[in-house]
């Protein structure tokens, strides 16, 4: 999957709202007309593209027949050097119906061609090191921002005005779910993605994204900066109709308990943006470098010969 980042720059990423992220394709749509719905989201895309650091603060809920499940991040990113830091909370109910709660603290960074992450979990840091493309980080002329806007457009369906106060604009995004299929296939063969079982698991992704149907999603933004200040999306109708293709080949005494499941459960997910490049610059404690243990992800078998 890490292949797959190859394309993918820190401001594209942010534009998409860490939701979303455009595949440098080739589309002919620069010379296609926007409406003013769409040329006003890429003035906001433009401006999005100027930001060098943020804080977030990300809201999922689900809540599913077995209870609830509400995770918590709030964290802050910058692009040079390429740091984040977050607090992850996660709170659920166990199969006995006892409410636990899981507390996460994270550091990120890029060293070259890595992504290095720590994380504090059970009062004991871990390290963990993956691999990631040089081009994450890298700074984008103005034709290539342009470019990347574009893509990002190009897979917008439609965009509507769902109200609008002296302060506000409401918009709602719909994602046209078969050019974004297609843009994952164009990478993966941009990428030149050899890999079995990752060849596998994107195409069923693909499937997966298709039966799903075209992804809504809202946007507040605000007028006075032309800047995305919060995403709200229910991810509920999507996964039930992704999940019930893959519910036609799922053994039939589990089908209509999984069913049932997930006719039963919402998804929704909250991003709320502020400090736009207003961030004090982000450190890695000394000492979490010195006390982290290192995980290493464990490797694939090797085939006999």
């Amino acid at each position: 999957m890490m292949g797959l980042l190859r394309k993918i720059n820190w401001r594209v990423a942010l534009v998409w709202g860490l939701l979303f992220v455009a595949m440098s394709n080739s589309f002919a749509f620069a010379e296609e007309k926007l409406s003013p719905e769409k040329a006003y989201l890429n003035d906001v895309y433009k401006n999005m593209m100027d930001v060098n650091n943020l804080h977030y603060d990300v809201a999922i809920k689900a809540e599913t027949p077995m209870g609830e499940v509400e995770i918590a991040i709030n964290g802050e990113g910058q692009e040079k050097p390429l740091n984040y830091k977050q607090d992850i909370n996660i709170s659920y109910l166990d199969v006995k119906n006892k409410e636990n709660t899981v507390m996460l603290k994270q550091y990120i960074e890029q060293n070259q061609g890595n992504l290095v992450l720590y994380t504090l979990s059970n009062e004991k840091w871990i390290k963990q090191i993956v691999p990631i493309d040089l081009s994450l980080n890298k700074e984008l002329s103005a034709d290539e921002k342009v470019s990347a806007r574009m893509d990002m457009l190009q897979l917008i369906k439609s965009v509507k005005l769902k109200k609008e106060t002296p302060s506000y604009k409401y918009m709602e995004i719909t994602l046209d779910n078969m050019q974004i299929s297609d843009a994952i296939g164009a990478a993966v063969k941009l990428n030149d993605v050899q890999d079995r079982d990752m060849l596998k698991t994107i195409a069923i992704g693909r499937l997966g994204l298709l039966a799903a149907g075209d992804i809504k999603y809202n946007v507040k933004v605000d007028k006075a900066t032309k800047m995305v200040k919060e995403i709200d999306m229910d991810l509920t109708e999507p996964i039930r109709k992704g999940a019930g293709l893959f519910l036609e080949i799922a053994n039939p005494k589990d089908r209509t308990q999984i069913e049932d499941f997930l006719t039963k459960s919402t998804l929704n997910m909250q991003i709320t943006y502020s400090k736009y490049n207003q961030v004090d610059p982000i450190e890695i404690p000394q000492d979490v470098r010195d006390n982290a243990k290192e995980v290493k992800p464990a490797d694939k078998a090797t085939p006999k010969k």
